[in-house]
């Protein structure tokens, strides 16, 4: 929250990178007009200057240049994982200074022996290389006045002190191009970073609604988990079995396949609660529902608590025999659980009686009625002594 309070302007570690970034990518640009300027400067200083300081000058030129983009190439290569945005920076800046300063060399020490036709055309390859320089190093505005300063100052002075009036008014002209030139870079760089600033702010913001939305998203998902499922035995509750039921009903009676349901009973357990308390009666549950839930292993079937101690399966796409094998397998993990239990028989544990129906949906048969006969063969299961499987 700190960061969106800050003015325009203010310098963070994600704007510099950015403004470093965005100055090694015009460099290629600015840099390519750069080596133009030395190779025709280079040539009036060997034309008209000795040959022998020409030679060193432009050896140094080429060096720097040569660093410059030796720089840009390992900063595209390895800035994402060595060294900060401020290093890559510095050394982007450290080299326009080299050029500068020799740039300034040149103009003081050969600029007053050029003749006059060299000068201008000295004075306008400066002019245009600090004016390309613009939107690169105006991120930095006291480095660019700076620039400017080492690059057209020398020329300035030189004609200023020229005799003749005509180039005593270029030399003024000069100043005054100096003067838009700051003004310049002084509006640019202001531009440039409040562009970043709000840039960076809109980024933020985008982040930070983002996280908001998957924090939204979880808390939808998790409402809808509890809203279909039941707290006890995790099992899917009665509302979404309604729900679910009528959607299953309806794809088997469009495609015609067969759907199975069975209803489980826990036996005895209001004397289950009565004789371990209703905190052991809920772990019982917890427990029956675990062993049920992983009988059943096709993504269509499902399992929900029907009520009390009931559950029912529904099993799509899924005949007689099948619903009797899963019906087995479900007695057979509960009677390896083998619960302890106190009952008026002389089975000493927990066991559960199923009833279930097979059925091909159609129109004149309804939800319901199948429900009824699911219903129904518990109920004969429980009457037929319990422990039991019974299909109507």
């Amino acid at each position: 929250m700190k960061l969106l309070n800050k003015k325009p302007g203010k310098i963070t570690p994600k704007i510099l990178a950015e403004q470093t970034e965005f100055c090694f990518d015009v460099f290629p640009v600015t840099g390519s007009m750069h080596v133009i300027a030395v190779i025709v400067i280079g040539f009036l200083v060997w034309t008209e200057v000795d040959r022998f300081d020409a030679g060193y000058w432009f050896s140094a030129a080429l060096l720097i240049i040569f660093a410059r983009f030796a720089l840009y190439y390992f900063y595209k290569s390895f800035a994402d994982r060595f060294l900060s945005p401020t290093w890559w920076y510095r050394m982007f800046l450290l080299g326009a200074f080299a050029s500068a300063v020799l740039m300034c060399f040149a103009g003081l020490v050969f600029f007053p022996d050029f003749m006059l036709t060299s000068q201008m055309v000295f004075t306008l390859l400066t002019i245009g290389i600090v004016s390309g320089a613009l939107p690169v190093l105006a991120t930095d505005l006291k480095f660019y006045i700076v620039y400017v300063g080492l690059n057209i100052i020398p020329i300035a002075l030189v004609n200023m002190a020229n005799e003749q009036i005509a180039i005593k008014l270029v030399g003024a002209l000069t100043f005054v191009f100096i003067g838009m030139l700051m003004l310049s870079g002084y509006l640019f760089s202001r531009t440039l970073f409040d562009s970043l600033v709000y840039r960076y702010r809109s980024e933020l913001l985008a982040e930070r609604l983002q996280v908001a939305n998957n924090r939204l998203s979880s808390a939808n998902q998790e409402l809808q988990e509890i809203s279909t499922t039941d707290e006890l035995t995790g099992t899917f509750n009665r509302r979404y079995f309604n729900q679910r039921f009528e959607e299953v009903w309806a794809d088997h009676l469009r495609e015609g396949h067969m759907l199975s349901a069975v209803m489980i009973d826990v036996d005895y357990f209001k004397i289950y609660n009565d004789n371990f308390g209703h905190l052991q009666g809920d772990y019982c549950l917890k427990r029956l529902a675990q062993e049920i839930m992983e009988v059943i292993c096709r993504p269509r079937d499902f399992v929900a608590r029907f009520g009390g101690e009931e559950f029912i399966i529904l099993l799509p796409n899924t005949d007689l025999e099948g619903a009797k094998e899963i019906c087995a397998r479900i007695h057979n993990r509960v009677a390896q659980l083998a619960i302890p239990h106190k009952r008026t028989d002389n089975i000493r544990r927990v066991t559960v009686s199923i009833g279930g129906a097979v059925v091909l949906p159609t129109q004149d048969f309804s939800t319901d009625q199948f429900l009824q006969k699911v219903d129904r063969a518990l109920y004969q299961a429980k009457r037929s002594g319990r422990n039991t499987t019974v299909f109507a």
